[in-house]
């Protein structure tokens, strides 16, 4: 190539400039729009290092709490007014890491694209993106933003009953050290993060002197009502109140699926079949008749459902995904953390794995979380 030694006009030089980064610009969207087939090698990322600053700015402005504890009212993207009608909320202050969120499984989550997979999760390769793992990942970020205490229990299956039996006990291990503790199923997910969880305790009069436990209620259907023709609670998401008959009801519910209970028709809930919701069944059928006065029921509309589900529940506030877990936690989980977001987020959460992970081994070995 020959080069002129005469000037070029700035002009020139200026359309010249602009037209190379139009045209390596189109080229990166081409290639970032190619067929959905075509996915990166795992090992390549392009979302940059969790930074302080990045980090910051997701916790700190984009999701930041947006209302008091005790906020007359709460607007979701100033839209939809959700009021207190409580006259004297008793939750005025944050509870910071008084208040926990708790998340077991037996299950390992160490496949690509999972929790604690060999790569952080990308929407890069959105579809190996794990539903479950993402729901995992949003209880955490939620604590993390309003400074709860976070909690991740690896624990060993019964070899009896379903996995999902030992909720109570490890509920109950952990709950002393806490004011409130929040329990949620890894399909359930927190749908405002900027939403203090003091407020909607607020909102649905959950007080430390007129209830123990709180679940919501779930949808009507056939299937969804116990031997009483009564609606069952999901104990998919529990809120759990630090005083003494929580204990009872926890040993009660734990010992509800034993031989030779209370109640000895309870072992017909030991594993899931239709009609008998296992853990949940066992709860509803005979747990809350026992304790009538300390749990309290929350509205299936704002605690439990979706609005794809057309159930009647739309989870206003907690977002529970029962069906198609693969693709509508992507949905909701998708809009909070979107584009590189995801990868810095888990990156972080793989982090900071050894202050929130216990084995159940090492959980009821301690005295001190």
């Amino acid at each position: 190539m020959i080069f002129s030694t005469q000037p070029r006009s700035t002009k020139t030089t200026t359309i010249l400039v602009a037209s190379i980064v139009f045209i390596v610009a189109f080229i990166g969207l081409v290639y970032n729009h190619l067929d959905s087939s075509f996915s990166l090698p795992s090992s390549v990322h392009h979302a940059p290092p969790p930074t302080p600053e990045l980090l910051r700015f997701f916790f700190e402005k984009i999701n930041k709490p947006s209302v008091k504890p005790d906020a007359h009212m709460y607007r979701a993207w100033d839209s939809f007014e959700h009021k207190l009608e409580v006259e004297k909320p008793q939750w005025t202050r944050p509870l910071g890491e008084k208040l926990c969120i708790i998340d077991m499984d037996s299950r390992l989550f160490n496949e690509s694209g999972e929790l604690f997979g060999p790569h952080p999760m990308t929407w890069d390769q959105s579809r190996h993106v794990h539903g479950l793992s993402l729901g995992f990942l949003n209880h955490w970020a939620y604590a993390k933003i309003h400074g709860y205490k976070y909690y991740y229990i690896d624990f060993e299956p019964y070899e009896d009953r379903r996995a999902s039996w030992k909720k109570p006990p490890i509920i109950s291990k952990i709950l002393p050290h806490h004011d409130v503790c929040l329990f949620l199923d890894s399909d359930a997910v927190f749908y405002n993060l900027d939403l203090p969880f003091e407020w909607l305790m607020n909102y649905w009069d959950i007080r430390s002197d007129n209830n123990s436990l709180a679940l919501a209620l779930d949808p009507e259907h056939p299937n969804n009502h116990d031997e009483f023709n009564k609606t069952y609670l999901n104990t998919g998401f529990i809120v759990a109140q630090n005083n003494p008959k929580t204990y009872e009801i926890m040993r009660e519910w734990q010992a509800c699926a034993e031989d030779g209970g209370r109640h000895p028709d309870c072992v017909n809930f030991r594993f899931n079949r239709p009609g008998k919701p296992t853990d949940q069944g066992g709860f509803g059928t005979y747990i809350r008749y026992d304790f009538p006065d300390d749990i309290k029921e929350l509205p299936c509309a704002e605690a439990n459902g979706f609005p794809e589900s057309r159930s009647g529940c739309q989870g206003t506030f907690i977002r529970h995904l029962w069906t198609g877990k693969k693709n509508w936690i992507k949905q909701v989980v998708g809009q909070q953390m979107p584009g590189s977001f995801l990868e810095i987020i888990h990156k972080q959460f793989l982090g900071e794995r050894s202050q929130f992970f216990l084995t159940e081994e090492q959980l009821m070995k301690q005295n001190k979380i």
